[in-house]
C-alpha cells in the first residue's frame, strides 16, 4: 500500500496551459513525415542492404525515422518492420558517396555543412557555421547528428532512449514559440517523451540483436565487453531550421513546416 501511495503522490498534472502545449507536440509529431521515396528497400532487408552498402564504402550509418522506433520491441516480427514505407538512413562520413539519390532503395540523409543566418532583420546573426542532414529531395532533418568518436563501417541501431531524445528534438524544432499561446516546460515535454515511449520500447527481436550484433548503440548490448556511446544528437530550433533552408547552396524557398522522418 505504501508503494502504491507513493506512486500516486507523484503523479504529474498538468496545467490547461501544459496541456494545450503537450497537445501541440502531439499534433506536430503525427504532421511531420516526408514523402514516399521511389522503389524504397523496406523492412530488416532494406536495413540489410544499407548495412552493406556503408560497410563496403568503409562509411557509418545509424537508423532514424519511424524504423528507428519499429526495432525497439522484441515482440516485433520481421513483417512487422515490412510495413514501414522506407529505411531512413543517417550518414555520418563526409566522405560517402552515392552512386544515386537513393541507392539500393534506402532514403539516405546526407551530412551538410554551412555558414547560414539565424534570425531575421535588425536581430539576425549571419555566419553561423551549423552541420545538418538533407535526403535526396532536399528535405532537412529536425535535428543534427555527429559522432562522439570513431566506429566501425556499418548501420548502426540507435539506442531506444536516443530515438525518444530524437522526437522531442524534431517536435521542439518545429514549434513557432511566439505564435503559439500555450506552455512548454520540462513537465510538458517529460508527459511527451512518456507518450513516446509507450512506442519505444527498451528490447529488440532475436532476429535484430543477431544481424546487427556489434552494431547496436545501447548499454544493454555491449561490444567486447564496452557500451558502445558514440554518436550524438544536436538540438536544433525554428529559426536554426529557417536558416539552413534559406542557405545559399538550397534552391528551394525556405519551408517554415519542415518535414521530417
Amino acid at each position: 500500500m505504501m508503494r502504491m501511495s507513493l506512486s500516486l503522490d507523484h503523479r504529474l498534472e498538468l496545467s490547461q496551459e501544459q496541456k494545450l502545449g503537450l497537445k501541440h507536440l502531439l499534433l506536430l509529431e503525427q504532421k511531420l513525415r516526408h514523402p514516399d521515396i521511389p522503389n524504397a528497400s523496406k523492412g530488416l532487408e532494406g536495413m540489410q542492404i544499407a548495412h552493406e552498402i556503408l560497410r563496403t564504402r568503409e562509411a557509418v550509418g545509424i537508423l532514424i525515422g519511424g524504423l528507428a522506433e519499429a526495432v525497439w520491441s522484441q515482440r516485433r516480427k520481421p513483417e512487422d518492420l515490412a510495413k514501414h514505407k522506407d529505411v531512413d538512413v543517417a550518414v555520418l562520413d563526409d566522405t560517402f558517396e552515392l552512386k544515386e539519390k537513393f541507392e539500393g532503395g534506402i532514403d539516405w540523409w546526407m551530412s551538410k555543412s554551412g555558414k547560414i543566418t539565424i534570425g531575421s532583420d535588425a536581430s539576425s546573426i549571419e555566419g553561423v557555421q551549423k552541420q545538418w542532414h538533407e535526403n535526396g529531395n532536399g528535405v532537412v532533418l529536425s535535428f543534427g547528428i555527429n559522432k562522439g568518436s570513431e566506429l566501425r563501417p556499418g548501420l548502426y541501431i540507435p539506442d531506444s532512449e536516443w530515438v525518444v531524445d530524437m522526437r522531442e528534438y524534431e517536435a521542439d524544432a518545429n514549434v513557432d514559440y511566439g505564435r503559439i499561446s500555450a506552455e512548454f516546460d520540462e513537465d510538458v515535454f517529460e508527459k511527451f517523451r512518456e507518450q513516446v515511449r509507450r512506442r519505444v520500447k527498451t528490447r529488440l527481436p532475436k532476429f535484430i540483436r543477431e544481424a546487427f550484433k556489434d552494431y547496436i548503440l545501447s548499454g544493454d548490448y555491449e561490444s567486447d565487453g564496452e557500451k558502445i556511446d558514440a554518436v550524438n544528437l544536436d538540438r536544433f530550433d525554428l529559426e536554426t531550421i529557417r536558416g539552413i533552408n534559406g542557405f545559399e547552396g538550397n534552391d528551394e524557398e525556405p519551408d517554415d513546416s519542415v518535414t521530417d522522418v
